[in-house]
């Protein structure tokens, strides 16, 4: 699978960062630091499961500069969602998360969409924000919940360029090759981008929101077989509203070689407490679910019912 777009990437990583070594935690979280990406499992089915906003190290030296403490930067995480799929992933499907946390660095952006007024250094010209990027939500956000800003000052621009080097790219660079590897192997691939959200009533407060990018992403035959098996096990849906699928969605998506991609988001009430983010005993009944939910694509996909 040939990854043109990461590799104008990084191009413009060399231009910026010419001789930079990779950057360091800092000496408090060097024992601890986990790589910034884990993959598990072989390409034993044609289903992939990726967990990209459930990642719960927070580099110290980040937390310290942040003017928010750390539960509000946890405000955005995808709280246990790599746990909810332990399930799914037992059936053979190969598993990417990410362990740092979209606060820090958001993969489900694409790597250059910055807000140029988060920067006190020159901005180079291929950066280019999206609306979310210019609102603060860019691959490296400005801002969480409820608008608030997470950084004291303006920082440099390389700060930047480092996190998209060091996580953005490592993080992409493997769900590319599980992908490719799974596609090779079965000539089909589905990609199944599981988060979590809080209640949705703009969307009549859904248990799960489907996102296929309105249906460029994934066959309607996959989105529908994934609908179905919610539906009846009683809970209650919805499609692309009011989340679509975001930069991982419609970057891998390309049904008509063969790669689907579904980004599936799920009522974070259904399995914690939002308040203390402790699980409760809907946990298991979510992670049975989402099993169920990737047997039943599996299926679909082995057995060729979804062609291509």
């Amino acid at each position: 699978m040939k990854n043109i777009t990461h590799s104008l990437i990084q191009r413009g990583l060399a231009r910026v960062l010419p001789g930079v070594p990779a950057s360091l935690p800092q000496e408090a979280d060097r024992v601890q630091a986990p790589a910034p990406v884990l993959v598990s499992g072989q390409p034993d089915t044609p289903v992939v499961l990726a967990s990209p906003h459930s990642g719960r190290f927070y580099p110290e030296a980040f937390v310290r500069e942040s003017r928010q403490p750390l539960n509000i930067l946890r405000s955005g995480e995808d709280s246990y969602v790599e746990e909810l799929a332990a399930s799914a992933h037992a059936l053979g499907p190969m598993f990417v998360h990410a362990t740092f946390p979209r606060v820090f660095c958001d993969v489900n952006r694409a790597a250059w969409d910055l807000d140029p007024r988060m920067f006190n250094t020159p901005v180079p010209a291929f950066v280019r924000a999206t609306y979310r990027g210019l609102a603060g939500l860019g691959s490296v956000p400005r801002i969480v919940a409820d608008n608030r800003q997470i950084y004291r000052a303006r920082m440099p621009f390389m700060d930047a360029a480092l996190r998209i080097r060091d996580y953005w790219m490592p993080y992409h660079a493997t769900l590319a090759a599980a992908l490719r590897k799974t596609h090779a192997r079965h000539g089909i691939s589905l990609l199944l981008d599981l988060h979590s959200m809080p209640d949705a009533p703009e969307a009549g407060s859904p248990d799960f929101v489907l996102g296929d990018a309105h249906g460029a992403s994934c066959s309607g035959l996959l989105i529908q077989a994934a609908e179905d098996v919610l539906k009846d096990m009683g809970f209650k849906t919805s499609r692309n509203t009011p989340y679509a699928g975001g930069y991982i969605t419609q970057h891998y998506g390309r049904p008509r070689e063969g790669l689907h991609a579904l980004q599936i988001e799920m009522r974070r009430s259904l399995y914690m407490d939002e308040k203390t983010r402790e699980k409760h005993n809907g946990f298991s009944d979510l992670q049975r679910a989402l099993a169920q939910m990737t047997e039943r694509l599996t299926t679909a996909l082995q057995t060729r019912e979804i062609n291509g």
